[in-house]
């Protein structure tokens, strides 16, 4: 069995167990998943990101971002957005392996995702990818997307739970 099959099998049972989980896209067929911590896979690399990213935030999903910034991303760690999260080299290079074989541009990833980023843009924050504006369109027109409210951009899980499942708070 591939590895994809495997992902699809796993993904296929939190569909089963969790109604409606997983659907970020307001209009469209890309999935978010927040890769579960306890997780077990066959992809090297995919437990030790779950582990490392989720001790301070959401697991993303690396399909969110294009392999450039996951290099980006995993060559910063020393000053990953404000804080030092640094990690020995060896899971530095588990975890950026895993993110750069699972990204956007792998195929793994989507069209969608990578649809109006230029080759030479590298974001470094999933919220500055054209994708990411496009399912948020709503939530930045009424600025609920940015600052420090309840559904500021980098806390998904307040409108997507945990699991990436929508949370209906209206």
């Amino acid at each position: 069995m591939t590895a994809r099959l495997v992902r699809f099998g796993f993904l296929a049972l939190l569909g089963v167990g969790m109604p409606g989980a997983c659907s970020l896209a307001e209009d469209g067929p890309e999935v978010a998943v927040a890769i579960p911590v306890a997780a077990t896979s066959a992809a090297p690399g995919e437990a030790a990101m779950a582990k490392e990213c989720s001790a301070c935030h959401i697991a993303y999903d690396p399909r969110f971002l294009p392999a450039r910034s996951w290099v980006a991303l995993t060559a910063r760690l020393t000053s990953h957005f404000g804080e030092d999260a640094s990690l020995d080299p060896s899971t530095t290079r588990a975890i950026e392996g895993y993110l750069t074989a699972h990204a956007a541009d792998s195929r793994y990833g989507s069209s969608g995702m990578m649809r109006g980023l230029s080759s030479s843009n590298v974001p470094l924050r999933i919220t500055d990818t054209p994708w990411w504006r496009r399912q948020h369109r709503r939530l930045v027109a009424r600025g609920e997307a940015s600052g420090d409210g309840i559904r500021a951009a980098a806390k998904c899980q307040t409108c997507h739970g945990a699991n990436g499942s929508m949370i209906d708070d209206d």
